[in-house]
């Protein structure tokens, strides 16, 4: 990894604690205030306060970063790359070659260089925050169990898109420049401790800021979230048992419930989310997601990412999610075009003086009761685990679920996974993924899209001038 190329020194951690200073461009962000770091870093961790800039950098990285929205983000391009979005832009685009399946190592996906940047502002502040003797317990506790969170995300990304890159925890660049390919059990090993590291160290039952104040918006992770976090992970690992216990710790929990009104699920102040991002965005907007998925009139069509019909079919009659989720948009130009668009953020842009409604919502209470059935199906719960089906549909309008056998069980969840999560997080191309069922959708759905499947495609290139760069690290099967 050309970690020394980006970054070489520790030095630049600091910076992170300065990007928010007011007349950055951050209008819509958390007010962080000006940063008592000087610009070494050795100032970066001593005090309280050093450190939760530098933490509130991380976040406001994140917020802006390519990985996390837009046109570069895991919901979009995933979303083109299976059969939810389709692109009607250029095919050479970045979005072009997501929809096509055509990425390769001439034009690698970002995704690679933005994980590594993410990880090493992670594991530097993980180990200057733990390190310093000027930070006290409380705040040390709470930012290190943060970081923990932040990094088995990334990890659990990382691991699915490219299945083995490089594990690492160190800021030191003479490591990380040359680490080989890691396993997947190795990466999930150290996803599952940094996720209970920070279920025993983040804020229970609350939402707090940098400074530890309790908060309204959820923008920060707490044990709620990292144990959401990790009935995900154990859903994906195939264990069962701790999948459903962990989804049963965050389901049982009063400060989370099904927003009944399906037009409010993704507002600001929902009570289903469990982890947002707060919009930094300098252009004025609630969402950049929002912004390609709202197909409309204001802007060029070519831009923006209608839905793949193979999803609008999947809808059942009478799906509210359908009717308020989803909405159309016909050109008045010949060809006339009736588009089909997401419409679960509903706001794609705002002038200066309208107040963000809506966050970038990365976590949601719906998707624990999709893991707890399907793990309780796994584990010949049935009835658990339509229960739970029928508490996802009920909320969509639909009658309870008739499926009584496992296999077919499973099918309900995956069909009210695909129709409940869709252009989110890339739940959809991850779930064919680790259900062996993408090569035989992809040898379909990609056809349909004018280009030609593979199943080596099912994981995404290195970027070759990481593998030059480091001797020990090897490309994806398929891409050579």
């Amino acid at each position: 990894m050309k970690i020394k190329n980006i970054y070489s020194t520790a030095l630049y951690i600091s910076v992170l604690a300065i990007l928010c200073i007011s007349g950055s461009g951050c209008k819509k962000a958390i007010q962080v205030g000006p940063s008592l770091v000087a610009a070494n870093s050795s100032n970066a961790f001593s005090s309280n306060s050093a450190a939760q800039s530098v933490v509130s950098g991380i976040y406001t990285k994140m917020s802006s970063g390519s990985f996390f929205q837009g046109s570069a983000g895991v919901s979009l391009t995933m979303g083109l790359a299976a059969d939810e979005l389709i692109n009607i832009g250029s095919s050479n685009s970045s979005l072009g070659t997501f929809y096509l399946n055509s990425y390769g190592p001439i034009n690698p996906p970002p995704f690679w260089s933005e994980f590594y940047r993410q990880l090493f502002y992670c594991n530097t502040a993980i180990n200057g925050i733990s390190g310093s003797g000027a930070i006290t317990d409380g705040v040390k506790k709470q930012l290190v169990g943060e970081l923990k969170f932040l990094r088995a995300y990334i990890y659990f990304y990382a691991v699915n898109l490219y299945g083995t890159p490089p594990l690492t925890t160190t800021d030191d660049y003479t490591i990380n420049n040359v680490l080989p390919n890691s396993t997947p059990d190795a990466i999930y090993k150290q996803i599952v401790q940094d996720l209970a590291d920070a279920q025993a160290a983040l804020a229970d039952n609350v939402y707090v800021d940098a400074s530890g104040n309790a908060v309204t918006d959820r923008i920060r992770p707490n044990k709620q979230v990292a144990s959401a976090m990790l009935a995900r992970v154990y859903l994906y690992l195939k264990d069962w048992k701790n999948a459903e216990t962990q989804a049963s710790s965050v389901i049982s929990n009063a400060n989370y419930t099904l927003v009944a009104n399906l037009n409010q699920v993704f507002l600001r102040a929902s009570k289903e989310t469990l982890w947002a991002l707060q919009p930094v965005s300098q252009l004025y907007l609630n969402t950049i997601d929002a912004n390609f998925l709202i197909v409309n009139a204001s802007y060029t069509i070519a831009t923006q990412l209608p839905l793949n019909n193979n999803l609008v079919k999947a809808f059942e009659t009478g799906d509210a999610r359908l009717a308020n989720w989803v909405g159309t948009f016909t050109t008045t130009t010949t060809p006339i075009t009736t588009y089909y668009y997401a419409n679960k953020y509903k706001v794609a842009s705002l002038s200066s003086t309208i107040a963000v409604t809506e966050y970038p919502i990365v976590m949601r209470f719906a998707e624990q009761y999709l893991i707890r059935a399907e793990a309780r199906a796994q584990q010949n719960n049935l009835s658990g685990a339509v229960a739970d089906i029928n508490m996802i549909r009920s909320r969509a309008g639909l009658p309870n679920s008739t499926a009584n056998s496992q296999s077919n069980i499973l099918d309900a969840v995956a069909h009210e996974r695909q129709v409940e999560l869709f252009s989110e997080w890339g739940h959809r191309w991850f779930d064919l993924k680790r259900t062996n069922k993408l090569d035989a959708v992809m040898s379909v759905v990609t056809p349909q899209k004018g280009g030609t499947w593979a199943s080596f495609e099912q994981f995404m290139p290195i970027p070759p001038d990481d593998i030059r760069a480091d001797p020990n690290l090897k490309q994806n099967p398929g891409y050579n």
